[in-house]
């Protein structure tokens, strides 16, 4: 598999993790009541898209053996398109999620 196509695909679900899918909030908030505080500071790379993005995409690179600087240099390009990247899931979880609503309620009209 291509190196860069790998890149593309871990920054892709570090993004999907950590801004789409709502899961760094909920192990903040559970780590956060195990320590019994209010709120916990940031702490990237884990909650932040640009950064675990940017970070996957180079340890995927220097796993598969293409660590390079036009690597990192793509690296830093996915991590600039981390925002609409999950903007983009987002715009297609929501669509999907219409598309399925009005399917069911066609369905329950003509059934």
């Amino acid at each position: 598999m291509n190196t860069y196509f790998a890149m593309t695909l871990a920054a892709l679900v570090a993004v999907y993790v950590v801004d789409v899918s709502g899961f760094t909030d909920a192990w903040r908030a559970a780590l956060a009541r195990c320590l019994h505080v209010k709120e916990l500071r940031p702490l990237p790379p884990f909650d932040c898209g640009k950064c675990s993005a940017f970070w996957a995409s180079i340890i995927t690179a220097a796993i598969l053996g293409g660590f390079s600087l036009p690597a990192v240099a793509f690296s830093a390009l996915l991590s600039l398109l981390s925002l609409p990247i999950g903007q983009t899931m987002i715009f297609l979880r929501e669509g999907l999620a219409a598309l399925v609503s009005m399917l069911t309620r066609w369905t329950n009209l003509n059934g």
